[in-house]
């Protein structure tokens, strides 16, 4: 691991100096020969021989009770002496009942049997997902323990081993941050280890387990990561996310050094106006380089050096040691200025076009033009090396409603009319797969997808579509217990009228931990919700299924986890128990279970005037630290929480089961029931129309030219204000924002908005300074 040991250079002073004080401050005691025996056993490794290579003294982590057993120590359990462990251990007595406190911590008081029978016996039960030492069987616990003893060198017999040692290394880096130079290494070196099982989808999960958290640690500390170290994890990250993203480039902005070609080619990949085509699949090496080529030419040696936007980001982490919050460091965002990244895009679609004189297969051999028909009747072999027809129109679709949100979002209608289908209020079961399989076929995903949601599509439905969807692996039955839940706390978290972001993070962050859910679930899971607070959601159709199908213990642990999502940024406001009034009781469960889950959450937290639509408190837009407002009055109780995230992973199987219904329409409300009255809303306050002639120059065009007009009209805005504006003509406030700083990069030379949390300000020099310019030419 040559490459490493910059960074270790690096932190080795610190470390060193950090082990000299604390071997100053431990003296050696004898213990005296008639001193009297103790009735309680020692814990392992605390005795000292007077050999010279006696075992160091493990490290006690007073918060948790736990002890970390490190270089140099020895833990002696379940017949093993296991020498520099890395592991922790509980430091409670034999025969001492005590919860354990991690996944990964050996209770020293846990029954290790050896197996009988190896060829069959309980050590070959799976561990499943969600491993605790503490949980597993005798037998597991044994081979757990001679894996460990033999030095960690091979793949253990399950994958799920490898997983609880992981644990630990996750807890000595987060919480005690501490040996972190040797962690990296061993990460790193795990990764490797872990790549015989690269196809295996607990394989995957592992290594890129470790590759998100050596990214953490690089937007921890991104100045203690050379460019030789920053590189070499690049080249070891084979899926990437647009979370895992803001690391490697807050990391190049941070550093001042230009954009490599390998993020470029995922950021163009990544973005709705590149092109999808065999082509990439088919011969990558030669794309890839040509792709190289072109941005080296469009950029010069300086190559393209990353603008930050004023606005910095959260890179955030997902541990996967259950016992464990998510960690969040605030950094640079490029990607808060997308203008600079509208040149990757072309140079995409360039090498698509070509790159398509390689092909093999000529679309002549069907006899004359490439219908969609004629695509379809072709052997797989063939049709593997040849575009859709569609391709191109449907990419022409999508560029049209870019704009949209996040994610582009269609209406099913154009692209029911692409696929010759026939005008109709709803598309056939049959008819809505077909649809969603030939959207797949021209490089597109489509949210929601009919043959993994049961759900038959309207002519007007509006559906989100993302590029390059549709590679990976979906779990049907765990897909669609997540996207009930994402159902079911959108309805709270935009109780309030406000998709509140660090809401939304939380609500998203928490679902991906409960359902460990894979890279493709995850950017559908993402696709759904910029869907769903683009269009909204009826979650009676959901509840009703969740209602019939599980008892009411795991009814409850999903309404409880709605809590959590709820009370994560700033507290329960009243619009928010409102929501979750009815929602619990659409989940068939009183409002009395209700108020004792908030109180346990959120203890003493007094309940609101029904009459007010806020808790009184000035509520922040500043995302703050994962579930602790920032300045309110109130403070979750972080036990509470833990309890009920594990709870929910519990339940999770019953949910997924639940929601794997074939038959099962997710969107159309049932037949013969009569529609719930709606809760009455708030009615807003006027705001006076603005005035479209205020100022006379043209804006960035689109759907959202109308917004820029309006908020033009003056010099600065309450944020709330403006975003009643931009809901009255069905647009997102942050996403318009967004568009209109983008055009003015490109015209104007500086972004024309200024976000200032509460208010937004209007650069009226840079707007006057423009139009002098224009009168002059």
């Amino acid at each position: 691991m040559e490459w490493l040991i910059a960074m270790g250079t690096i932190l080795a002073v610190g470390v060193t100096a950090a082990l000299v004080t604390r071997r100053k401050k431990s003296t050696r005691r004898r213990r005296s020969s008639h001193t009297r025996r103790s009735t309680r056993t020692a814990p392992p490794t605390q005795s000292r021989p007077r050999s010279s290579n006696a075992p160091k003294k493990p490290r006690r982590s007073h918060r948790f009770g736990i002890t970390w057993f490190g270089p140099g120590t020895r833990l002696k359990v379940g017949g093993f002496t296991i020498r520099d462990p890395f592991v922790y251990a509980s430091a409670h007595n034999p025969g001492e009942t005590r919860r354990a406190t991690d996944p990964s911590e050996i209770t020293l008081n846990a029954p290790v049997r050896r197996p009988k029978n190896t060829k069959r016996s309980d050590a070959h039960t799976p561990l499943g997902p969600w491993p605790w030492y503490a949980r597993l069987l005798p037998m597991q616990r044994h081979a757990y323990l001679q894996w460990l003893a033999a030095g960690r060198t091979e793949i253990p017999p399950d994958p799920g081993y490898l997983s609880l040692y992981f644990f630990g290394i996750e807890r000595r880096l987060l919480v005690d941050a501490d040996d972190r130079v040797w962690a990296l290494r061993e990460i790193v070196r795990l990764h490797g280890l872990a790549r015989p099982m690269a196809e295996s989808d607990a394989g995957r999960s592992f290594r890129s387990a470790c590759i998100s958290l050596l990214w953490l640690e690089i937007a921890r500390t991104p100045k203690a990561f050379d460019s030789a170290t920053f590189h070499r994890i690049l080249d070891l990250t084979d899926q990437w996310t647009p979370q895992l993203l803001t690391a490697p480039l807050a990391w190049l902005a941070e550093n001042d050094h230009p954009l490599p070609p390998v993020l470029a080619r995922h950021l163009a990949a990544a973005d709705s106006a590149a092109q999808r085509s065999v082509v990439t699949r088919r011969i990558p090496e030669q794309f890839d380089e040509l792709f190289e080529t072109r941005f080296r030419d469009a950029f010069g040696d300086e190559g393209m050096r990353l603008r930050v936007s004023k606005r910095p980001t959260w890179h955030t982490y997902h541990p996967a040691n259950g016992g464990l919050t998510e960690a969040r460091v605030r950094v640079h965002n490029p990607l808060g200025i997308k203008s600079q990244f509208k040149k990757l895009p072309g140079i995409w679609n360039g090498c698509v076009t070509d790159l398509r004189k390689l092909s093999r297969v000529s679309p002549s051999m069907t006899e004359g033009t490439l219908t969609p028909a004629a695509w379809d009747a072709m052997p797989e072999e063939l049709r593997a090396d040849v575009d859709h027809p569609l391709t191109e129109p449907v990419a022409d679709v999508v560029r049209r409603h870019a704009d949209d949100s996040p994610t582009p979002i269609v209406p099913a209608g154009e692209l029911a009319n692409l696929a010759d289908i026939e005008q109709r209020p709803k598309l056939t079961a049959a008819q809505s797969r077909a649809l969603a399989a030939l959207l797949e076929h021209t490089g597109y995903g489509v949210i929601p997808d009919a043959r993994i949601t049961p759900i038959r599509y309207g002519w007007a439905d509006r559906l989100a579509l993302v590029p390059g969807l549709g590679s990976g692996p979906v779990d049907t039955a765990r897909y669609n217990a997540a996207a009930c839940v994402l159902r079911l706390g959108l309805r709270v978290a935009l109780a309030d009228g406000d998709a509140d972001h660090g809401e939304l993070r939380v609500l998203t962050d928490h679902i991906e931990a409960v359902f460990d859910l894979a890279p493709e679930e995850q950017q559908r899971i993402a696709a759904l919700r910029d869907l769903l607070i683009a269009t909204g959601s009826d979650i009676r159709p959901i509840a009703r299924r969740v209602r019939e199908m599980l008892p009411e213990a795991a009814r409850k642990s999903v309404a409880r986890l709605l809590v959590v999502i709820a009370a994560a940024t700033d507290g329960i406001s009243a619009d928010e128990r409102r929501a979750l009034t009815a929602t619990f009781r659409a989940l068939g469960l009183d409002k009395g279970f209700l108020n004792q889950t908030i109180e346990e959450v959120l203890p003493s937290q007094p309940e609101p005037d029904p009459g007010n639509t806020t808790d009184g408190a000035e509520q922040s837009t500043t995302p703050t630290d994962s579930a602790r407002p920032a300045e309110s009055g109130f403070r979750l109780n972080h036990a509470a929480i833990s309890s009920i995230l594990s709870e929910t992973r519990e339940v999770s199987t019953l949910l997924a089961e639940a929601m794997d219904a074939t038959d099962a329409d997710l969107d159309e409300h049932p037949k013969g029931q009569p529609e719930p009255e709606p809760e009455p809303e708030p009615e807003p306050e006027p705001i006076p129309a603005p005035d479209p002639s205020h100022h006379p120059t043209s804006g960035p065009g689109g759907r959202y030219d109308i917004l820029y007009t309006a908020l033009i009209a003056q010099n600065n805005w309450l944020r709330s204000d403006a975003d009643t504006i931009a809901r009255e003509h069905g647009l997102m406030l942050d996403a318009g924002l967004e568009t209109i700083n983008d055009w003015a990069f490109d015209a104007l030379g500086a972004p024309l908005i200024e976000d200032e949390g509460e208010r937004l300000v209007i650069d009226r020099a840079l707007l006057d300074e423009h139009d002098e310019r224009s009168r002059a030419t």
